[in-house]
C-alpha cells in the first residue's frame, strides 16, 4: 500500500471519528453546549487533530451532511446518466435518502444552523439541476435560473424539514410526489421564460 493510499484511509478514518462522536454527544445534549474537546476526546483524537480536518463543530457537523448529499447525488447522477431517472423519481429519492438518515439529520435541524443547511441544500439543487436530461432544463438566463434554483431549493428545504420534525406523518414516495407536484409548475415556467434583456 502507498503512503498516500494510508494516509488517505488515516484521514477518512479521522473524519468517520469525529463525525460520529459529534453525533454520539448531540444525542445527549445540545449542539452549542458541546465543545471541541469533548468531540476530540469521545472521537480518541488530539484537540489539534480536530483542527487539521474542520475549523469549527459546524463545519465538522456540515460535513455529515455533505456526505448524504453525496450519497443521494451519486445515486441520483447514475440513474440519469442510465436513462432510467426522471425528477418525479429524484424527488422520490431525495426523500427516500431523508427518511434513510431521519435521526441524525433531526440533530442537525435541531442544532440551530438551518441558513447552513438550506445553503447546502440549494447548492445540490443545483448541481441536480445540471443532471437533468435535456427535454427538462430550459434555456433561460443566469439570474432567471438563479431564482428558480432559489425557489426549488427553498421548496425542498421547508417540506424536508417540517416532514422531519413532524416525525415523518407521509411516506418518503407521497412526499416525493408531493414535492415533484409543487415543483413542476416552477419547471414549466422556465420553459416559457424568454432571457431577461441585459
Amino acid at each position: 500500500m502507498s503512503t498516500k493510499s494510508s494516509t488517505d484511509m488515516r484521514v477518512v478514518r479521522t473524519r468517520k471519528w469525529l463525525q460520529e462522536a459529534l453525533l454520539q454527544l448531540m444525542s445527549e445534549k445540545p449542539f452549542r453546549q458541546i465543545q471541541i474537546t469533548e468531540i476530540a476526546d469521545r472521537a480518541h483524537v488530539s484537540r489539534p487533530t480536530f483542527y487539521l480536518h474542520y475549523q469549527s463543530k459546524q463545519e465538522l457537523l456540515l460535513s455529515h451532511v455533505d456526505a448524504v448529499f453525496n450519497e443521494f447525488y451519486a445515486e441520483m447522477r447514475n440513474g440519469f446518466l442510465s436513462g432510467t431517472a426522471d425528477r418525479k423519481w429524484c424527488s422520490v429519492l431525495m426523500f427516500q435518502y431523508w427518511e434513510r438518515y431521519a435521526d441524525t439529520l433531526r440533530m442537525v435541524i435541531e442544532a440551530d444552523i438551518r441558513n447552513e443547511l438550506r445553503d447546502r441544500l440549494r447548492k445540490y439543487v443545483a448541481m441536480v439541476i445540471t443532471q437533468l436530461p435535456e427535454s427538462e432544463k430550459a434555456s433561460v438566463d443566469k439570474q432567471s435560473l438563479d431564482f428558480i434554483i432559489d425557489f426549488v431549493a427553498g421548496g425542498a428545504f421547508m417540506l424536508l424539514t417540517q416532514w422531519i420534525i413532524q416525525n415523518r406523518p407521509r411516506s418518503a414516495e407521497q412526499m416525493g410526489q408531493l414535492y415533484y407536484d409543487l415543483t413542476t409548475p416552477a419547471v414549466m415556467l422556465t420553459l416559457a421564460l424568454q432571457p431577461l434583456p441585459n
